[in-house]
């Protein structure tokens, strides 16, 4: 699917991640007769909105990049979520109790500006190995999408009081899984796009979709076949850009970005005489032999796969 589609799909990961969160947390709050200090349902809330849009992105993420949910990924990205907002809620332990009841608006806000960049910044830890500042990224985007949620049930909770809270939770998951989606997608230099394959998994897995992948300054990318199931790590796959191609390598190239300059090489994996022989790759129908170059438009042929790489001012 494209950037636009993928921002769009995360958007409502979000807002379910935020409804599930809000029926959570009130059932919680209906099952424990007391809850102690004012500031603990904040912390509830916090806690459990992390642990939903933690393992929820990691799930979803997975799914349209074109492999497998991983359950001990999709456990890790819960688990990081739930941390990052047990935190956002201690850190906001003073701020309640001194501001609580004199600015009750600004109060809320900060809340959840706290409790969505620092469950952004545990989302964004997954890709900190393909480029530092994906955490960055998604840290900023948090802060704003969590402010946006905890100003709307600021504003809404005197109008609609019934419906504020459920509204405030599907908000603020909606701005927090939108602004660290939006984030790496305004700050790309570039994307690869499919096109075509003729091995018919990755034509009927891609081709109705107009999958790309963004790339930006700093981002490094492994290119192969290998399923995210054979990856060994606990909370990322081993290959970022997975196309089911068998003419394809298990980890057949490398796709990065250093100072605003695009690059595709072969992986280690796929390098030699009897690499070369067995796995294509191919950029304006050159054989890459270690590392080429990529410019504006340029076609790809990895395996059977046919991609095109264009830089930001030719995407649309």
């Amino acid at each position: 699917m494209s950037l636009y589609q993928t921002l769009y799909y995360m958007s409502l990961v979000g807002g379910m991640a935020g409804l599930f969160s809000w029926a959570t947390v009130t059932l919680i709050l209906a099952l424990v007769r007391s809850v102690g200090p004012s500031w603990t349902p904040d912390l509830i809330a916090a806690t459990v909105l992390g642990g939903f849009i933690g393992g929820l992105t990691v799930a979803f993420t997975d799914r349209w990049s074109g492999g497998v949910s991983m359950p001990r990924w999709i456990v890790s990205g819960a688990l990081i979520g739930m941390v990052a907002g047990a935190l956002a809620g201690a850190v906001q332990i003073p701020i309640t109790s001194s501001l609580g009841e004199s600015a009750p608006v600004l109060t809320r806000v900060v809340a959840w500006m706290l409790a969505g960049s620092l469950i952004g910044l545990g989302v964004g830890l997954r890709w900190i190995t393909i480029n530092r500042m994906r955490a960055v990224h998604a840290f900023a985007g948090g802060l704003l999408g969590g402010a946006l949620g905890g100003l709307m049930f600021s504003l809404l909770g005197s109008q609609i009081p019934d419906l504020s809270p459920a509204l405030s939770f599907v908000l603020t998951g909606v701005g927090i899984c939108f602004g660290i989606t939006l984030a790496p997608i305004l700050l790309r230099d570039g994307a690869l796009r499919f096109i075509s394959s003729g091995d018919a998994r990755a034509q009927s897995k891609f081709g109705h979709t107009n999958k790309e992948w963004e790339i930006a300054d700093g981002d490094s990318y492994v290119i192969g076949s290998q399923s995210q199931d054979l990856s060994h790590t606990s909370y990322r796959p081993e290959v970022q850009i997975f196309i089911p191609d068998a003419a394809i390598a298990a980890r057949h190239a490398t796709l990065f970005a250093r100072d605003r300059r695009f690059y595709i090489a072969r992986h280690p994996d796929a390098a030699g005489s009897s690499g070369m022989a067995r796995f294509v790759l191919r950029v304006r129908n050159t054989t890459v032999e270690s590392t080429h170059e990529l410019r504006d438009n340029d076609d790809i042929l990895v395996g059977r796969t046919a991609l095109k790489f264009v830089t930001r001012k030719q995407q649309s």
